[in-house]
């Protein structure tokens, strides 16, 4: 964290953005939606089959909605959150059930919307760059002239395949323009390029 001063308030700002939408969003606005992140920590119902939730005047069986007041709610929950094991945390749901209550914990599934809320937003980043330098590169024509051809994507990798001399001068301007994909980016781009005579072959050294 120390070496990226920023990384922390970004890690921080994904999290509220996805509880605030329900959704992060990549540099270029396509979408994740993590709904998870909205969920609370935990819900409280009561048990329909429990004494509690039945009215025994009722007529039809009809089944009385009630909600578990609040003051119950937050007193089971100021336990649970003081539990440091999931044994301690069950002994809690098992009272509350004796009692005619249902805690479902939802904290399996936030924890995974949080880890999924800055990945969503680098790699769907990355997946969109990519994207646009491939549109940009296959309608080059400069490219198209030197007998450049795209291959196949893999990440955020291309591979294309061109005339030997023609090499040095394609690599040049697919760099150019996997740079010029990332213009919308608020930091400095660059492309590394590779050239061989095959996929993870030698890398040839062109003048």
């Amino acid at each position: 964290m120390r070496e990226f001063p920023g990384l922390k308030q970004f890690m921080i700002d994904s999290e509220n953005m996805a509880r605030e939408k329900g959704y992060v969003t990549t540099v270029w606005g396509r979408k994740r939606r993590l709904p998870n992140m909205q969920l609370p920590e935990y819900e409280f119902t009561y048990d329909k089959s429990s004494s509690v939730a039945f009215d025994p005047l009722a007529f039809d069986d009809v089944e009385l909605e009630k909600e578990v007041p609040e003051n119950i709610v937050l007193m089971y929950v100021k336990k649970l959150r003081t539990c440091r094991t999931r044994f301690e945390k069950q002994s809690i749901k098992n009272q509350a059930k004796d009692k005619g209550i249902i805690i479902k914990d939802n904290g399996g599934y936030i924890a995974e919307a949080r880890r999924q809320c800055v990945n969503s937003r680098i790699q769907g980043s990355a997946a969109d760059q990519t994207k646009l330098a491939m549109i940009l590169i296959g309608n080059d024509k400069q490219l198209k002239d030197l007998g450049f051809r795209l291959l196949l994507q893999v990440h955020d990798e291309l591979i294309g395949e061109c005339p030997e001399e023609n090499a040095k001068e394609v690599s040049e301007r697919f760099s150019a323009l996997m740079v010029e994909a990332a213009k919308d980016l608020k930091v400095p781009s660059k492309c590394d390029v590779e050239i061989s005579k095959r996929w993870y072959g030698t890398t040839l050294q062109i003048d």
